[in-house]
């Protein structure tokens, strides 16, 4: 260390001014009520804590100044946590403030504790219980802020489908948030795949029982059908029924009905054994007893859309089969939170 070969020049130089044995122990110069050298590195030290307690407590000006800077950082690095409590390991050239924290980091010194619940509340972001970085890898937490931000996740509760229990497939999680599924899932997205899921396989997405309890996902993304908007021939509409399993249609013409405004083709499960942690496999009903259509027997049965309690999700084609982005098990779930019984 730099600082350890300077002192020891300085050391010698002070003993031999003060008519001090080489051999003499380096605390008996040190010592406050003797000669009181300090070394350089504490003063260091204290210079950083001063001037860092100084610009979160000075004037109104620098007070705002140095708030806005511990706000960026906690952008940059898209965590809840405030930058004052984070164990920071890289340097940001552009941030002195970050810098400062970083030395003194190494030294085990923070300059927030966090440890009264009031105030880790005014420091944190809320919306979640289990931050992402409690999770991720330190590298795959660095490089993985700019993708995190773009998909606006910063919590565990954010990557879970709607029974909190089952992490989210990684193009389910866009179209969840209304992005781009184009491109590769990120390697940060698997690593955590691979640490959260219990089924070593990955078939089922069902996160480990450590982490379950921890966490409860409160901010469900739903698409409500609106039966007032212009047909969307892309979406599928869904709603909970009576039965086990939710109810499927296209949107395809308005109703003559007073109480339905819109018709649908009616989507049914493909199989006699449906798999909840995979996208459903639907095909068009060739007719059945929900069927209202005046014209029997064409091969189309039509339904009434429950509007009140449908929403709408995005749909693909997979060889002959229609498929959500979106798991049986979360389309369920998330049909629980959309029906006003529940």
């Amino acid at each position: 260390m730099e600082c350890d070969k300077l002192m020891t020049r300085i050391n010698m130089i002070i003993k031999k001014r003060a008519g001090l044995a080489r051999t003499t122990p380096n605390f008996i110069i040190y010592e406050k009520d003797i000669l009181g050298v300090k070394y350089i590195y504490d003063l260091q030290m204290e210079m950083l804590c001063k001037n860092l307690l100084y610009q979160a407590n000075g004037n109104n000006k620098l007070k705002i100044l140095f708030k806005i800077k511990m706000i960026q950082e906690q952008k940059n690095f898209w965590t809840s946590r405030c930058p004052g409590e984070l164990e920071i390991t890289n340097y940001r050239k552009n941030n002195w403030i970050i810098s400062a924290l970083k030395a003194l980091n190494n030294e085990k010194i923070k300059i927030c504790n966090h440890e009264t619940k009031d105030f880790k509340e005014n420091h944190r972001i809320q919306g979640g219980k289990i931050d992402l970085i409690e999770l991720l890898e330190e590298k795959d937490f660095v490089t993985s802020a700019q993708s995190r931000k773009s998909k606006n996740i910063m919590f565990l509760e954010d990557i879970l489908e709607a029974d909190g229990i089952t992490l989210l497939k990684w193009k389910h999680l866009c179209k969840e948030q209304v992005l781009n599924t184009k491109g590769k899932t990120p390697k940060w997205f698997k690593n955590l795949e691979h640490k959260l899921i219990a089924d070593e396989s990955g078939q089922v997405r069902r996160i480990k029982n450590e982490f379950i309890g921890q966490s409860q996902k409160e901010n469900i993304h739903v698409n409500l059908f609106d039966e007032n908007e212009k047909q969307d021939k892309s979406s599928i509409i869904t709603w909970n029924d009576e039965g086990e399993y939710p109810i499927f249609s296209i949107d395809k013409k308005r109703s003559q009905s007073k109480k339905y405004k819109r018709i649908g083709i009616h989507l049914i499960l493909v199989g006699d054994h449906y798999d909840l942690n995979n996208s459903p496999r639907l095909e068009e009903c060739q007719e059945c007893y929900r069927n209202i259509s005046k014209k029997k027997g064409n091969n189309e049965c039509l339904i009434y859309i429950e509007n009140e309690i449908s929403r709408k999700m995005d749909r693909r084609k997979e060889e002959d089969d229609i498929k959500p982005y979106e798991t049986l098990n979360n389309t369920r779930e998330t049909g629980t939170v959309v029906s006003p019984e529940q």
